[in-house]
């Protein structure tokens, strides 16, 4: 019965500095956005999250460690769009799929202004960048595959690399959303139809 009252304990404690650490992380996000990741400091976040100093530090020894474990759930977030893209079919319809939801994936506001911080600081300390660039590179990967069945059933003729189709994908992806956002709206069915007819002319 101790035994068992331990275990209990013992997780009830694994939980609540899980809890506690994904609350540090999202108020990071928050002082990042409101404030630049550059200008934003280790306390700033200890003082809006309600929390030590040494309890932070208890997680992450730097902003720098707080970014990574941004990039980290970044990742979670895109595997699941990346195992979507391999997994549907036919591959012309998981790619139509993936536009959608990668669309609206980049159009949320918080993700825009957080990229914006991310590639700032990047030109400060290209070191900040180098878990969204792995992040990036996995979702340009699995894209170029899909890309390759596509243009292998369009059987097109001097088709650009699946690689640089990825490549230019993502952009107008990424650029649309970003373009809407700093509008202050969500893109419209126009610019949505344009994008699509883009990739088109793309594959």
């Amino acid at each position: 019965m101790c035994e068992v009252k331990k275990m209990s304990e013992k997780q009830s404690r694994a939980e609540a500095a899980d809890a506690r650490r994904q609350h540090i992380v999202q108020t990071a996000v928050i002082c990042f956005i409101e404030q630049g990741f550059h200008q934003t400091s280790i306390r700033d976040i200890a003082k809006r999250a309600g929390v030590s100093l040494g309890n932070i530090y208890n997680h992450f020894d730097s902003k720098s460690a707080l970014i990574a474990e941004i990039a980290t759930i970044e990742a979670s977030d895109l595997e699941k769009m990346q195992d979507a893209l391999s997994a549907a079919s036919p591959p012309r319809t998981a790619l139509d799929s993936f536009v959608t939801r990668y669309l609206d994936y980049c159009s949320k506001p918080a993700h825009t202004a957080l990229t914006v911080e991310i590639l700032a600081e990047a030109v400060r300390d290209p070191k900040i960048a180098d878990g969204f660039g792995q992040n990036r590179d996995h979702l340009l990967a699995a894209l170029e595959g899909q890309i390759a069945k596509v243009q292998q059933d369009l059987k097109a003729e001097n088709a650009l690399a699946p690689q640089d189709c990825a490549e230019f994908i993502l952009d107008l992806i990424e650029g649309l959303a970003m373009r809407a956002v700093f509008s202050g709206r969500k893109a419209t069915d126009a610019e949505i139809k344009a994008l699509r007819t883009a990739i088109d002319r793309i594959l």
